[in-house]
């Protein structure tokens, strides 16, 4: 398999729309049985429940329209988690490919590596001040692949693909992958 497409996880996505409804239901049936008789809370429950409904909406559009976020290829790594900001990078640009827990301890595999400035259409002026901070023609870039709407063991395969597939072609990229530290508690250390 010469590349790997990573999508939104629907069973990830369902579970996320299904505790949206879930809390939409509680908020307006407290806003309606304990309001103490005054209107406001009931107009207010059915604002706040408008939003996590909007929260399932947005997710059941997300699963409709399945387009991929992230494609890994021999060659390099494509961003197209921004349809009108898609970001390619060439494995001999990346420096590190990361697998870290973010801070709602689902997992992120970061892709951090840089774009020189003659491989822009257009450098705006947010670019030039970066090349000017760091005194080169390089315009850095981490691309993130987020836990939230992949599950652990995707984004665990598909830091592996990247390992298998280009560390051996590419040794200057520097690897490190996540180590639970919980998962050395209550084991026996060898003697």
């Amino acid at each position: 398999m010469d590349k790997l497409v990573v999508y939104n996880d629907l069973r990830r996505l369902f579970a996320i729309s299904l505790s949206y409804v879930v809390i939409a239901v509680c908020i307006l049936w407290l806003g309606f049985t304990q309001g103490s008789g005054a209107v406001v809370w009931p107009i207010v429950s059915v604002l706040v429940a408008a939003c996590f409904l909007a929260g399932v909406a947005f997710n059941v559009r997300k699963m409709t329209n399945r387009n991929p976020l992230f494609e890994y290829t021999l060659d390099g790594v494509t961003d197209m988690t921004k349809p009108d900001d898609i970001i390619y990078l060439p494995w001999s640009q990346v420096l590190n490919v990361n697998l870290k827990a973010a801070s709602n301890n689902d997992l992120m595999l970061e892709v951090m590596g840089y774009k020189t400035a003659d491989q822009f259409e257009t450098v705006t002026p947010e670019m030039k001040q970066q090349m000017e901070a760091n005194h080169s023609d390089r315009v850095y870039f981490v691309l993130q692949l987020s836990g939230l709407w992949v599950r652990q063991s995707r984004m665990k395969g598909a830091y592996e693909w990247i390992c298998d597939h280009v560390a051996e072609a590419y040794p200057a990229i520097a690897f490190s992958r996540f180590e639970d530290p919980l998962s050395k508690l209550g084991k026996k250390s060898d003697q």
